[in-house]
């Protein structure tokens, strides 16, 4: 019946027809009256200028179609002296665009943007641009593929190769896989998979349908990936796993969960990748490894050399977060659903007989199948046949690293030896099982994290770190990346070393390892418009153009935000719990630097309207604005915004709800994610304890005498959480809480005409559903559901001054309720132009460290992060959809045309680009926490036309 049907259609050709409809009827992110532009870019008249007399000045065009165009004054160096108006023209087109109409007159009245006369006008010149065309530009601070995020998680050798895991620092940190060869050079990254991996083969990868036939590829929990912390692979991310020793046999690599660790009670599962990059539905949903319980945030693998068998040591953590390991050795079938098994001692009960271990610590098998253990408290090296049945005992002091050569059987051993009443590290080198005598040793090595190429023309161990752990405060590892060292037979030489070449690979311009793990005030990217400078965490400074690193920077105080206004100032937003109430301004033009300690310093610019606040590590601060945002119990606030001019609008999470505390309380409280935690088993009483910090500050304030300040109390409105506050330039209060969002916001602009803008935890409706509910599934696997929507934030634009988030829970009941369907889930943005769906990462509750920043420039554009789609949208001051920049790649789609995979269309590759700002030329993002990248904002046609005075 249906072949019989298309044929039907297909011979009155209408499919095309009903496919158009079909992606018509798809969810969009905008709504009624704004649209999105025809890629239509061509002028019919060029620009022209009329001098209208009394510094009034015409500028008339007209184009083919409603593309989207910019227009500016502009000087003789290309610098933007006046941003006219830059939006999609059509119905919805945005001031100073005649609605309706390809034919435009707008209209310069000889000032510059800070509203000062331009003295010879007549050198000016008007450029208008239609369609903007990002394009990839560069990378900042790159140090190429070697220079691995966070620290190196696992290593794995095969005859392809080597696979290096590697992980984000602290509680948000990712994993992620590159390969290289033996040689140490770089061949591709395989989590997350390549851009150019067929749909068949990325079984139990979830995704996103953003558009009709359009999938994003997202991790297995797909809401970790984009709406959270950018989380790919299952289970090992963050507090979870500290390290692994990966199994590797045929052409699958294996690693498992941590089951119940500092992150709280999980699933103990035995995960599979393939070498290619590839994947199937088994290996990501996995195998049952261990019962509830088990806890193993540091396995280590081998398999056995017929593939039959996966050995594991079960190393948790114990009290005082020391690592310990359950005196075992178990081992499950490489495939099917049997759990491990107890295979060689007793996990109950340490020893030291042959059949017994004190907190062993690694494993290996070589070619016969037999299994080496490094039983570390022992102080020895066991060695047992296929059955566990013991073979022979090798003495080494304080052994945990063991690794077996395939072909000779050679074995080396990284333990701790001491030498002249001292302790340290050690490689031992030991002939082979028949004869286990040492060859040779290496001292002043160790390593966290060891694999060994067993295929080179002389052997080649792979190394990287020292420590690795995990605990309340996330997982990390120090020591070196990695080296790569040959066996010559009498010692052992380094071949290759990832840092030095990363170093020498960025020059001058070398800025360390990113993190792979970009929530909270780190990874904020702010740009200076008037400097073409980029500030990276705050602390590192770039030229954008040129790409060179200027060096550090400091300026007094803890800080959670930052912004640039035109006139060059620096405005900070305080931390209030580890530092003060406060926005303090500062001005880089007159920074001077210090050879000594290598920093640029800034002087204060105190705001006329300021008042002074006590020092953080530094003096007192004479001109701050005086703020009232409230630290509750995660501190940090969620954004400040400045216009041209260098208006300020500034978030302020509010906790104190006079006899309503538990309703403050618990809105402090969701935003840490004290009551996610405690359900999930992994509550951290330090972040209550920050609670409990927070309300004896206000005890403190009150016996002062201090002001506590509350939300005004309305029908509908949130007592608690985000709201936002607007400055005059010369810091006089404008308006207090002229955003009551509550929650969480991310990130807050506003522009010359007193708007604000902003992120809110609450995802879009589009009709009666939210946002793309019911177009999410797993690659191989089945929907979410009909009803289940990818969780995003939405983007709004105040219609007047003031905006509010209106719901009917709320302790003030909300009578009437606005005569509309919700804007939001569970209620309304009162007082909005506009609101645009899919900001992305974004959280509903938990933990707020993850987040974003959407850039607003000079021309009221907003850039904004869509995680759900890895773009950036833009849209122009009316809501209108001008672009979407950028499609889903990984490190090898990170280089434009360039890259070792290309993407097509506009050839930007991106993963989750969070922080994101600009210039009137370019734009710069931090995309995963391993990159940072500038975009260069050309366009796909412009002209420019002389002012001439009359």
């Amino acid at each position: 019946m249906m072949n019989k049907l298309l044929m039907q259609l297909v011979a009155l050709g209408l499919v095309g027809t009903i496919a158009s409809l079909a992606a018509d009827d798809f969810p969009k992110p905008y709504s009624a009256p704004c649209t999105e532009r025809e890629n239509v870019f061509e002028f019919t008249e060029k620009p022209s200028v009329k001098n209208l007399g009394n510094d009034r000045y015409e500028i008339s065009f007209a184009v083919k179609g409603n593309c989207d165009v910019t227009v500016g004054v502009i000087d003789g160096d290309g610098r933007v002296a006046k941003h006219i108006g830059s939006g999609v023209l059509g119905a919805n087109a945005p001031a100073p665009f005649q609605k309706g109409s390809l034919k435009q007159a707008v209209y310069w009245n000889g000032k510059d943007d800070l509203d000062n006369y331009i003295k010879e006008p007549g050198k000016m010149r008007i450029r208008v641009m239609l369609g903007l065309k990002p394009e990839f530009d560069k990378l900042l601070g790159d140090g190429g593929p070697k220079n691995l995020p966070g620290y190196v998680w696992g290593i794995a050798c095969d005859a392809k190769g080597a696979y290096v895991f590697y992980k984000g620092q602290g509680s948000h940190g990712h994993v992620g896989i590159k390969k290289f060869d033996r040689d140490g050079n770089y061949t591709g990254t395989l989590v997350p998979p390549p851009a150019s991996m067929p749909e068949e083969k990325l079984a139990g990868w979830s995704y996103v349908e953003y558009e009709q036939g359009k999938k994003a590829l997202q991790g297995p929990d797909g809401h970790d990936s984009f709406a959270r912390d950018g989380f790919i692979l299952p289970e090992v991310n963050g507090k979870k796993t500290a390290d692994c020793q990966p199994g590797i046999y045929g052409d699958r690599l294996f690693f498992s969960s941590a089951g119940t660790s500092v992150a709280g009670t999980a699933p103990s599962l035995l995960y599979s990748v393939l070498t290619d990059g590839s994947t199937e539905l088994r290996g990501l949903k996995g195998l049952p490894l261990f019962p509830p319980g088990a806890s193993h945030p540091l396995p280590r693998f081998v398999t056995s050399p017929d593939g039959k068998w996966i050995y594991m040591i079960q190393i948790g953590m114990g009290k005082g977060n020391v690592n310990q390991s359950p005196p075992a050795v178990f081992r499950r079938a490489i495939d099917g659903d049997a759990m491990a098994q107890v295979h060689i001692g007793d996990p109950k009960k340490p020893g030291s007989d042959n059949q017994s271990f004190n907190d062993p610590k690694s494993l290996d098998c070589d070619s016969q199948g037999r299994i080496y253990v490094c039983d570390y408290s022992n102080g020895r090296l066991q060695i047992f046949a296929a059955d566990g049945k013991h073979l022979k005992t090798v003495v080494v002091d304080r052994p945990h690293l063991v690794r077996v050569h395939a072909k000779t059987g050679a074995f080396y051993v990284v333990h701790t030896a001491r030498v002249q009443g001292q302790s340290v590290g050690r490689i031992t080198k030991f002939k082979s099982f028949d004869d286990p005598s040492e060859d040779f040793h290496v001292d002043n090595l160790t390593a966290a994290a060891l694999a060994l190429d067993s295929w080179s023309p002389k052997p080649r161990l792979w190394m990287a770190g020292e420590i690795s752990y995990v605990d309340t405060g996330g997982a990390g590892g120090t020591g070196p990346g990695v080296t790569i060292w040959e066996d010559d037979g009498k010692t052992l030489k380094k071949f290759n070393d990832f840092t030095e070449d990363a170093t020498k690979a960025a020059g001058a311009n070398y800025v360390g390892r990113f993190s792979g793990s970009s929530v909270g005030p780190g990874g904020k990217v702010i740009c200076d418009g008037t400097r073409e400078e980029v500030y990276w965490e705050h602390t590192m400074l770039f030229d954008i153009r040129t790409g060179a690193f200027k060096g550090h920077v400091k300026y007094p105080g803890v800080y959670d935000d930052t912004a640039m206004d035109k006139r060059g100032y620096l405005h900070v937003h305080l931390n209030p719990g580890f530092d003060n109430q406060g926005v303090t301004r500062y001005d880089p033009g007159q920074r001077t630097y210090n050879s000594g300690e290598k920093v640029f310093y800034y002087p204060e610019i105190p705001y006329d309207y300021g008042v002074e606040i006590p020092g953080c590590y530094s003096p007192p601060r004479k001109g701050a604005l005086p703020v009232k945002d409230q630290p509750g119990a995660k501190f940090f606030q969620d954004g400040i915004g400045v216009n041209m001019r260098g208006d300020v609008a500034v978030n302020c999470n509010i906790y104190y709800v006079p006899k309503f505390e538990d309703y403050g309380k618990d809105a402090a409280m969701s935003s840490t994610a004290i009551k996610d935690m405690a359900a999930r088993g992994e509550y951290n009483s330090t972040i209550g304890n920050k609670y409990a910090e927070y309300e004896r500050k206000m005890a403190d304030w009150a016996k002062r005498g201090e002001e506590i300040y509350s939300i005004p109390r309305r029908p509908g409105h949130p007592l608690a959480g985000a709201t936002i506050w607007t400055f005059n330039n010369n810091g006089e209060l404008k308006t207090q809480s002229a955003g009551v969002i509550g929650m969480h916001i991310a990130g807050v602009q506003t522009d010359e005409d007193g708007k604000i803008y902003f992120v809110t935890a609450r995802p879009k409706y589009v009709g009666d559903k939210a946002f793309l509910a019911g177009r999410t599934g797993t690659f191989g696997g089945s929907s979410w559901g009909p009803e289940k929507a990818p969780f995003t934030g939405t983007y709004v634009k105040s219609r007047d001054k003031e905006v509010a988030y209106l719901s009917l829970n709320t302790p003030i009941p909300l009578e009437p309720k606005p005569p509309r369907p919700k804007d939001v889930v569970d209620g309304w943005i009162e007082g909005a132009e506009w609101a645009y769906a899919g900001a992305s990462p974004i959280v509903a509750g938990g933990c707020t460290c993850p987040t974003m920043r959407p850039h607003l420039d000079w021309y009221k554009r907003t850039f904004i992060s869509e995680g759900y789609r890895h773009s950036i949208g833009v849209v122009d001051s009316n809501g209108n959809l001008v672009m979407h920049i950028g499609q889903y790649g990984n490190y090898d789609s990170w280089h434009g045309p360039k890259s070792k995979v290309r993407v097509g269309g506009d050839e930007i590759g991106l993963f989750l680009p969070r922080m994101i700002s600009g210039t009137d030329n370019y734009l710069c993002f931090q995309d995963w926490g391993e990159r940072l990248a500038v975009l260069k904002l050309n366009y796909h046609a412009e002209e420019t036309v002389l002012v001439k005075a009359e």
